[in-house]
């Protein structure tokens, strides 16, 4: 775990770009105790964390999503660790941007930094300035989605069996941030509008209201209709773009329709209420119509739409280019309802649709989270794996590991701190898993073609570890000198083979020797090194 303090910011460039995170820092946040920071470098670029159950991987979602937030879910010390010891003040979330001269944003138990003050609210969305606030957090708070598995539940799932309707995902979160102009010559978002159309109907609902309440009323849920019907003019088409970018061009959202919502103005004050609040999805599979899409598409189309209709949300109310605000993403293991095959267009919609965006994803799947570090553009991203630690410590603390774009050197890393602890089983058999990755990725860089082999119905047989071996031993280096190299790791890694990659890495294997594991762990790595 780093645990330097945040060093001082740079003075920016002539031509910054738009906003990015640098780092942000975690103390006594939750998984992460104090009194040191648990520290994530982004440098800029984008985050791929892989975290185990349990190690603080949604410390970090929680972290953000409060942060970048006009009004958090929470307050900062419903977020402090509980075994840390360290008094209530210490906990915070620190965060530095790329390029800014300005002091890095905090969140402590004082202040946070869309508030003027403890636990005061911010106003409209365009009051940046409001009372000495962050005007960077602000800025982003209206740019940044948070999304997690259980989010994507309130588009399908949520329904059950009866009609779907997405009014209120549509105007708590999907379109929450869409701009428009109103009366005065001012800007609002949609959301503000919608708190608008609520605060003045419970004004209107009073004994004897007033005039004027029914006219509010009555004219903020015109505002409201008309915004309302920009947005989702904006969002249809977007929706539809993910879609088949995702891969599921046999579904399409024809319309979304809504009645408007109007306020019903009767004699007794239980019957007074805000009508109209529906937003009913037209959608069809193969051009069939689907009344009850939930009952009718798998899971994997389910999620696919759902996240469009997420992802299309961000794109209606932030469109590409409009800021030189942070647009941060961050999404918590959002494809887990998605096979690897449907997961890697997602990534391929992040990349093409969300270019200006700075993104970070968390995922349990460690299959997943190599798959991913091997399909995107490695320069555009940072890689972080998180570890649950000694959970017997008086005070657990998550190891923070940053990870290079290769698999087999993760799990070699991996291996060694294993050695040290040391758990000599669990070391073997990291080593294992980064020996068969390094001779297979070798193959692949090398150009050496593996022979296809059918086995007999319901045997299932992967090539051994050793038909890559004997493959690599046939590749010619273009001199002497590479050639005996090439050789020689070779022969070494088959003696390791046998002596500590087969027998030793299974479960209860009796008397491993720590130097032969580290012995091992060496002729893996001089290999990765000779077969770029």
């Amino acid at each position: 775990m780093t645990e330097a303090v945040l060093p001082e910011t740079v003075q920016a460039p002539a031509n910054p770009g738009p906003l990015r995170i640098k780092r942000f820092a975690l103390t006594d946040f939750r998984a992460f105790p104090g009194p040191k920071p648990a520290v994530f470098e982004l440098d800029g670029k984008n985050l791929l964390v892989y975290g185990e159950n349990g190690a603080g991987k949604s410390s970090l979602f929680h972290a953000l999503q409060d942060f970048f937030s006009l009004q958090s879910s929470r307050n900062l010390a419903a977020h402090k660790n509980v075994f840390s010891g360290e008094p209530d003040d210490q906990c915070k979330v620190v965060v530095e941007f790329v390029g800014q001269e300005k002091a890095p944003a905090e969140w402590t138990s004082k202040r946070h930094p869309c508030t003027q003050d403890f636990n005061t609210p911010v106003g409209d969305w365009y009051n940046y300035f409001f009372a000495g606030a962050d005007s960077r957090v602000l800025d982003a708070a209206r740019r940044t989605a948070c999304l997690d598995y259980k989010s994507l539940l309130d588009t399908n799932y949520k329904h059950g069996a009866g009609e779907v309707n997405f009014f209120d995902v549509a105007v708590t979160t999907l379109l929450r941030d869409y701009r428009v102009s109103v009366s005065g010559g001012t800007e609002s978002t949609l959301g503000v509008l919608w708190q608008q159309v609520l605060d003045a109907a419970l004004a209107a609902k009073a004994v004897k209201p007033p005039a004027s309440a029914l006219t509010k009323v009555n004219q903020s849920c015109i505002e409201f209709n008309t915004a309302f019907q920009q947005a989702l003019g904006r969002l249809l088409p977007e929706v539809n773009r993910i879609l088949v970018s995702l891969g599921w061009q046999d579904v399409v959202l024809k319309t979304l329709q809504t009645p408007g919502v109007s306020y019903k103005n009767v004699r007794l004050r239980r019957d007074r209420i805000v009508e109209g609040q529906k937003l009913i999805p037209e959608l069809t599979y193969r051009s069939h119509p689907l009344p009850r899409p939930q009952m009718f598409l798998n899971e994997a189309r389910l999620s696919g739409l759902a996240l469009a209709l997420y992802l299309g949300g961000r794109l209606a109310c932030t469109p590409s280019g409009e800021s030189q605000s942070l647009k941060l993403m961050v999404l918590d293991d959002v494809l887990v309802g998605l096979d690897h095959s449907n997961r890697l267009p997602v990534l391929d919609v992040l990349a093409s649709h969300f270019t200006d965006w700075q993104i970070v994803l968390l995922t349990h799947d460690r299959t997943w989270f190599e798959l991913t570090q091997s399909h995107v553009d490695e320069k555009a991203w940072q890689f972080v794996e998180v570890y649950e630690g000694d959970a017997k410590a008086k005070t657990p603390c998550p190891i923070v590991r940053m990870a290079e774009n290769r698999p087999a050197k993760n799990l070699l890393a991996k291996a060694k701190e294993l050695l040290i602890t040391p758990y000599l089983e669990a070391a073997a058999n990291y080593t294992r898993q980064g020996f068969e990755l390094a001779i297979r990725g070798a193959c692949e860089a090398k150009g050496i073609d593996m022979p296809y082999r059918v086995y007999p119905k319901g045997h299932k047989k992967p090539l051994e570890s050793q038909a890559f071996l004997d493959k690599l031993k046939q590749w010619k280096a273009s001199d002497q000198q590479k050639q005996t190299t090439w050789d020689d790791a070779l022969k070494n890694l088959g003696t390791m083979k046998s002596v500590v990659m087969n027998p030793y890495s299974h479960p209860s294997a009796p008397n491993i020797p720590k130097q032969e594991i580290q012995q091992a762990i060496d002729a893996v790595e001089k290999f990765l090194g000779l077969a770029k």
